[in-house]
């Protein structure tokens, strides 16, 4: 296997087996190979199943849909049950079919696999695996209080359970040919809580079995069989769950990782700087994610191209190998396409127009969670201070002449023209009437932040935008401060510094129209 270019995760669920009337033809069984076809994609992470249950001929664990007395799950899961019950019977077994449709495309192709997951063995069940059925007393059992569902996941102190992973994965790489696997930490379980730390030698060990598992099966095939690893972004994170993800690197037992903390909000600060100098010391990979996260806006319910470019410009810079892409919209359109060509390689987006917004906090989030700056309770006199990482190589492209425009957007949530507001980057005041503003009675904002628990309404708000000089902007960290230098108290409402966003702009050709050549 060599170094990835652009991994894209198709999960084979949402875009594939859901999504049709059964039977599926071999053409459509294809799809998730031949869609990616001459785009920059040269590694495809596969969706195995459930983590528990599997959407291939297993041989080792339960087929989706083995344990579903009756469809009592909605239409998509019967779906992907009849779908591959038909798949099978008609010859064409799903996961092979994708294996051996991405190797004749010249594609690599990982086999991911949820490492865990909870749900016990009763009623009609599409998730619990073989081995809960068999041997119920495998789960974890203690309770935790904050997170009720560990209780019924597998427990990885059990040599039984660490066996039938393992099987799972010599099934993948051997008798289906995938050149790797991606271990899914998913739910971000392995040990009674009570037994965390204490057990934490033993998922390095497994992690180890893993590794020397597939370099068996990679020494008959004369290549080198690559183990990924989703990952938290913070190291205390892995830590607390009992992944000593340091050691997997410096060891070699993964080769590449992806540090992804299951925020749904676009963030374009990178915060995963351990992570790449542990690998980069070690030969290892880092793939910051860039799927499944929305912005928190009322404009943009997806990330634009824009934003995408943004984000990768910022991993990038911080020292990313190359990036991990899920979940585009689907069926493609040229803009997803677009994604796809750009994410590939920065020379090609390092000098287009740039989207820059700061993300917003989440409820319940994560302890763990990179520190978020938004959104801010205005009060009267103090400063709310709001860090904007640019990626952009701005001294280069000012040398060479082809730095454009810059653009400092800032939304203010029920302020009013009898408040006085200041406007400052990097120290250097920004004069409110050189701004645009423009107000809004409110706006909506996407399905998956609001799932999450963020507001859906960002109520009445003002825009105020200003044109800044690149000279204002800094690569690396940039501060915006906004201060509520009068408020107006006969209106009540509170002041909120609701969006922080930075956009860049360089010269470039202008597109034709109709006749123009």
């Amino acid at each position: 296997m060599s170094k990835p270019k652009l991994i894209y995760y198709h999960d084979s669920r949402h875009s594939l087996l859901y999504r049709f009337d059964p039977p599926m033809s071999l053409h459509g069984l294809r799809q998730p190979v031949d869609e990616l076809v001459g785009t920059p994609v040269d590694t495809l992470s596969y969706g195995l199943g459930m983590g528990q249950t599997f959407l291939y001929d297993t041989r080792v664990g339960a087929r989706f849909g083995d344990h579903a007395v009756e469809h009592n799950r909605g239409l998509v899961w019967w779906r992907a049950a009849e779908n591959l019950k038909q798949a099978l019977r008609s010859g064409h077994d799903p996961f092979k079919v994708i294996v051996d449709r991405a190797h004749e495309k010249g594609m690599q192709v990982l086999g991911s696999l949820r490492i865990n997951d909870s749900g016990a063995p009763e009623g009609s069940n599409y998730t619990v695996g073989r081995l809960k059925y068999e041997m119920p007393d495998v789960m974890i059992g203690e309770e935790d209080p904050d997170r009720p569902f560990v209780a019924t996941c597998l427990d990885f102190a059990r040599p039984e359970v660490r066996a039938e992973r393992l099987a799972v994965l010599e099934e993948v790489c051997d008798r289906y040919g995938a050149d790797g696997i991606e271990i899914d930490q998913y739910v971000r379980v392995f040990f009674k809580p009570s037994e965390i730390r204490q057990n934490t030698p033993i998922l390095t060990d497994f992690v180890r079995e893993v590794r020397r598992l597939l370099d068996r099966i990679g020494e008959k095939r004369g290549q080198r069989l690559y183990v990924a690893a989703r990952v938290h972004p913070d190291e205390e994170a892995n830590l607390s769950v009992g992944m000593d993800v340091r050691t997997w690197l410096s060891e070699g037992l993964v080769d590449l990782v992806i540090p992804h903390g299951g925020s749904v909000i676009l963030d374009t600060t990178p915060s995963f700087g351990w992570l790449v100098e542990a690998a980069s010391q070690a030969g290892g990979w880092v793939y910051p994610p860039m799927g499944e996260v929305f912005p928190y806006d009322d404009r943009h319910h997806n990330p634009t191209l824009e934003m995408y470019r943004a984000a990768a410009t910022n991993y990038l810079a911080a020292g990313a190998d190359g990036l991990y892409m899920s979940n585009l919209p689907w069926p493609r359109t040229e803009r997803e396409y677009m994604i796809l060509r750009e994410m590939a390689d920065p020379a090609i987006h390092s000098r287009k127009t740039k989207h820059y917004p700061v993300a917003q906090k989440e409820p319940n989030t994560d302890p763990y969670g990179p520190e978020r700056f938004l959104p801010v309770l205005l009060e009267e006199g103090v400063g709310a201070q709001v860090p904007v990482f640019i990626g952009d190589a701005l001294d280069s492209a000012r040398a060479d002449g082809e730095l454009g425009q810059a653009t400092l957007g800032v939304r203010v949530v029920q302020t009013c023209p009898e408040d006085r507001l200041s406007f400052r980057l990097n120290g250097s005041e920004l004069p409110l009437d050189k701004a645009t503003t423009t107000t809004y009675y409110g706006g909506t904002v996407a399905y998956f932040p609001v799932k999450v628990g963020m507001t859906q309404r960002i109520d009445t708000h003002y825009w105020f935008e200003f044109d800044i000089p690149f000279a204002l902007l800094r690569e690396g960290e940039n501060v915006v401060e906004v201060t509520m230098e009068r408020h107006f108290k006969a209106l009540t409402a509170q002041r909120v510094l609701q969006s922080v966003e930075v956009r860049t702009r360089f010269k470039e050709p202008p597109i034709p129209v109709q006749g123009q050549m």
